[in-house]
């Protein structure tokens, strides 16, 4: 059949449009940096930690940096739309109050105690999400902005390349990437084997172990997109990941002090176990600050694991489980149609802002680059956030039953005991102490 109007997949496709947006960001806050206009302002589009800093204060003397945030953020995701051949109006509209939603999730993870306790933005996007997609019948004018879950996150892990340099990486040394890699090789292979082993789908298993041993939500969202997983799959092992990091917000700092360890390694275990960076941010800083620098060391290299994993199972995906499916095997082009380009942006994004760290600095880049994309990177994670508890049913999740849970469930405690070990070894003097 004649296909000349086919639209292109350069056009068309989330995931090209994920890369555009998310280097031309990368790039404009480089060269506008390098202008001597940063943009600085966009810092300011967050909530303050509150009632101990004055909100109303807060938002009287930035809301230009709010309504620049909405602007920016509509205007490149509308171009991006309208190219895809979506509803313009339908979009624009929705997207207007999905930001509007994700300012008041914002205000509300803000709050002092609950920030406290790590009850952040990604725990109330899934919340309030969840609410209103199960107890409301959403217009449908409103799904145009609601079914961009994916183009939000992609677009948002493009800019979390860019906040892993690998400079930042390497200088503290070899044993933060020893301990993930140990975390992630054990984790996932447990994860997926259980998975199997319980009669779950391939794809389903690799979200599962991507969820559990990788970078949480971040990490099962990309797995899921690169092995075409099904959406409410990838929403229950979200869901599952945001619980899970909650609990472990106040259990690993308890267990560090009950056992005696000292901040490093405290912070190394929680680097090597927690699910999310924000839950085990929080987990971290109840230790200390030294116990901070040790968390985000494991947890960096951690997260660079996104890219390699989507990789690989995009890969198995196309060459092994479709073929097995099909009968059929696919050519090159066919692996390359099917391979997630914003991995590929995520690591381009990361060797860019390596370069930027050797030649400017990296008080610089942290300043007026790293912080500004960081900002971005957090309204484009609560509006993914959201929309998929948006589109999560509850009814879904119970029609799963308890197999899935028992699977996570093992991840979690594999990774918390080989956490606990490796970052013993690697930090707490057994092999090497390498922090000070």
């Amino acid at each position: 059949m004649p296909n000349g109007n086919k639209r292109s997949p350069f056009l068309a496709s989330e995931d090209w449009w994920s890369v555009y947006l998310g280097l031309f960001l990368v790039l404009l806050t480089y060269f506008a940096f390098k202008a001597g206009s940063s943009l600085d302002f966009l810092k300011a589009a967050m909530p303050v930690e509150w009632p101990t800093k004055s909100l109303g204060a807060h938002f009287a003397a930035n809301i230009g940096a709010y309504i620049a945030m909405y602007l920016i953020l509509l205007v490149l995701t509308t171009i991006a739309v309208a190219v895809m051949g979506g509803k313009v109006d339908n979009y624009i509209a929705s997207f207007t109050v999905l930001f509007i939603a994700s300012l008041v999730i914002l205000i509300i993870g803000s709050q002092h105690t609950i920030k406290h306790y790590g009850l952040e933005y990604p725990f109330w996007s899934l919340v309030i999400g969840l609410i209103i997609g199960n107890f409301t019948t959403l217009p449908e004018w409103f799904q145009e902005g609601a079914k961009r879950t994916e183009f939000f996150i992609k677009t948002g892990i493009v800019l979390l390349g860019a906040g892993l340099p690998f400079t930042v990486i390497v200088s503290g040394g070899v044993w933060g990437f020893l301990e993930a890699i140990c975390i992630v090789a054990i984790g996932f292979t447990v994860a997926f084997t259980i998975a199997r082993r319980l009669g779950y789908d391939p794809r389903f298993a690799a979200v599962l172990g991507a969820g559990g041993s990788v970078c949480g939500v971040s990490a099962a969202i990309a797995v899921g997109s690169s092995v075409k997983a099904e959406e409410k799959h990838v929403g229950y092992v979200v869901s599952l990941v945001v619980l899970y990091a909650l609990v472990l917000i106040f259990l690993l700092p308890v267990l560090g002090r009950l056992f005696g360890l000292n901040e490093y390694v405290t912070g190394a275990w929680i680097g090597g176990s927690e699910l999310a960076d924000a839950a085990g941010l929080a987990a971290a800083a109840m230790v200390s600050d030294n116990a901070v620098k040790a968390f985000t060391l494991v947890k960096l290299n951690r997260d660079v694991m996104i890219g390699v994993l989507s990789f690989i199972f995009a890969t198995l995906a196309v060459t092994r489980w479709e073929v097995a499916a099909s009968g059929e095997r696919p050519s090159a082009m066919v692996i390359w149609e099917r391979f997630p380009k914003f991995v590929l942006a995520f690591l381009v994004a990361s060797f860019i802002t390596t370069s930027w760290v050797v030649s400017l600095g990296k008080p610089a880049v942290d300043a007026h680059i790293s912080a500004n994309l960081t900002t971005i990177r957090t309204w484009l994670f609560v509006l993914a956030f959201l929309c998929i508890g948006l589109n999560t049913k509850i009814q879904d999740i119970r029609a799963m039953g308890r197999k899935p849970i028992i699977a996570f469930t093992t991840v979690v405690l594999v990774n918390v005991i080989v956490g606990f070990i490796v970052a013993n070894l690697f930090f707490g003097g057994i092999i090497a102490a390498p922090l000070h």
